[in-house]
């Protein structure tokens, strides 16, 4: 199934949490949220759990 952005609240999602984002990546997050209205939360919140729903069901690969 492909991603889908949907306008969709997230009601509970009250946990504060601080991301940095490259620049690059944030500006296509702007404009991906300018041009579909969607809040740049709701945004991240589908994506992130788009994300997990679609990790394959092995352990990832740990790090060095």
């Amino acid at each position: 199934m492909a991603f889908t952005i949907r306008a969709i609240g997230y009601k509970g999602a009250d946990i504060g949490l601080t991301t940095r984002f490259p620049a690059a990546l944030y500006d296509r997050l702007c404009a991906l949220k300018k041009r579909t209205g969607v809040s740049l939360n709701s945004l991240l919140l589908q994506a992130v759990e788009y994300a997990l729903d679609h990790l394959p069901e092995e352990d990832p690969p740990h790090p060095p």
